[in-house]
């Protein structure tokens, strides 16, 4: 599937009825190379924008999971501090202990909460515009400290019929995802993909 077939299936009406899906389990994964990854932003920003338009009046929401990890660490204080501040303070001498304490950040309940108050926050704001996709990227430079199927196993209980989930994942698929085209993730197995890598 093309980045132009996506839009055509975005603009599906019967796609966008957030209780189609498999077991009724409305996560989709989008693979692309990384290559692709200027490309793929900007052509992601011009499909939420064609998404708007008044033949469509769909609000959807993009998110980058990096940008909002780095937003919830300088939200959080630390030994007197910003954790934000404290890692990058740290980070040169102690990169395995920074590492392993932003990883348990990115999978603990109070991040969880944090993307989902955000996205709960913009359907409540969209009034009549329906919001029928969250788009979610920044896997990439999310990595070492979130994986998207660690992430997925961790968010899968908020994701609920009001929306349906896009994962824009920077990698191939064989048998198992596979980030870069090279680090193997675990299979997410509810989640269903919208591109042959193959055929890419």
């Amino acid at each position: 599937m093309t980045i132009d077939e996506l839009y055509e299936k975005l603009q599906d009406p019967d796609f966008q009825d957030t209780a189609t899906g498999q077991l009724f389990f409305p996560a989709y994964m989008y693979l692309y190379d990384v290559e692709r990854e200027a490309e793929i932003e900007r052509r992601l920003q011009g499909i939420k924008e064609g998404l708007h338009r008044p033949s469509h009046y769909l609000d959807a929401l993009i998110l980058d999971i990096f940008e909002e990890l780095v937003y919830f660490l300088k939200d959080s204080s630390y030994a007197g501090m910003t954790k934000w501040a404290f890692c990058t303070s740290v980070e040169e001498e102690h990169p395995e202990e920074v590492e392993k304490s932003v990883a348990q950040d990115a999978y603990s309940e109070a991040f969880l909460e944090h993307i989902n108050a955000k996205i709960q926050r913009h359907i409540d704001a969209a009034g009549t515009n329906a919001v029928a996709y969250v788009f979610m990227k920044g896997f990439g430079r999310a990595y070492p400290y979130l994986r998207v199927s660690r992430f997925m196993s961790h968010f899968e209980g908020f994701i609920k019929d009001r929306f349906k989930l896009i994962l824009f994942y920077p990698g191939t698929y064989n048998q198992n995802y596979h980030l870069f085209g090279t680090l193997e993730d675990e299979h997410l197995y509810r989640a269903i993909k919208l591109i042959n890598p193959a055929t890419a």
